[in-house]
């Protein structure tokens, strides 16, 4: 294998990405804005609800994680998005590349955005609402962020599949699945207080394990990491799987082609 022809096949994946991105002013608001917002937002309402330092800690973990999930997780929608409104994507599958090099090189791209908004909002929660994100060591702060990422390009990768299934309209997903994990995986809330059925949900996603595996340095109790490594890991793969069955059904149905007029 020709590793470097393969290493430069994800590296034009996150080098479209960055082209794309530097050149849209609205890419800031996903840096800068909107990460702010979310998390001022919640940091303010613990100071007015006056609660203890646990509760602070809940509600500020879940706000920085669902906002690196949200970064990362539209980088790698991108990699059709972007094709998709300018009409291009027979363009994208023309070069000889495999859906996990569009993945995991857009993923790297997120990553890298992801990071460098995870130290703003670290910072902001530490100057301003006294929560030290870094508490509990270096070690879990990468077992954190790597799960994140990795529900992150789950997401993603939905989404493309979405776009090479259903067409334009697909499009909401990119903004709508994130919604939906905000809902079940215990962001704001302890999963234990929804519905039996939406329990069960979250207990199907990994983020679920990763926030409590987290939030146990702050608020000592079971988590069950392995567990939400293990349905990360099998989530990615089917993930995988699926987009690279989905491209090759849709250049058998010529949506890669409708998709490009």
């Amino acid at each position: 294998m020709n590793w470097r022809g393969e290493l430069n096949k994800y590296l034009a994946s996150a080098y479209k990405n960055w082209i794309i991105s530097k050149r849209n002013i609205f890419t800031l608001f996903e840096l800068f804005f909107w990460p702010m917002i979310s998390l001022l937002s919640i940091g303010l309402l613990t100071r007015f609800l006056n609660v203890g330092e646990g509760m602070v800690s809940f509600l500020l973990v879940g706000a920085i994680a669902l906002t690196i999930l949200q970064v990362a997780q539209i980088d790698v929608a991108y990699v059709l998005l972007f094709d998709m409104w300018s009409k291009s994507i027979k363009n994208t599958f023309i070069a000889p590349v495999r859906s996990y090099h569009l993945v995991f090189g857009a993923l790297l791209f997120g990553i890298v955005r992801g990071c460098f908004v995870f130290l703003i909002l670290v910072s902001i929660s530490r100057y301003l609402f006294g929560f030290d994100f870094l508490a509990g060591g270096l070690l879990p702060v990468l077992i954190f962020l790597a799960g994140v990422f990795a529900m992150a390009a789950v997401i993603g990768i939905a989404v493309c599949i979405s776009i090479l299934t259903f067409g334009q309209k697909a499009d909401v997903a990119a903004w709508s699945l994130s919604g939906l994990i905000l809902l079940v995986s215990g962001i704001y809330y302890p999963v234990e207080v929804l519905p039996p059925v939406l329990q069960a949900m979250a207990r199907a996603i990994p983020l679920t394990y990763f926030l409590e595996y987290y939030r146990s340095i702050y608020i000592p109790g079971p988590h069950h990491l392995v567990l939400g490594a293990t349905l990360a890991a099998l989530y990615l793969g089917l993930g995988l799987l699926l987009f690279g069955l989905s491209i090759e059904r849709a250049r058998k149905t010529g949506i890669l082609l409708r998709l490009s007029e």
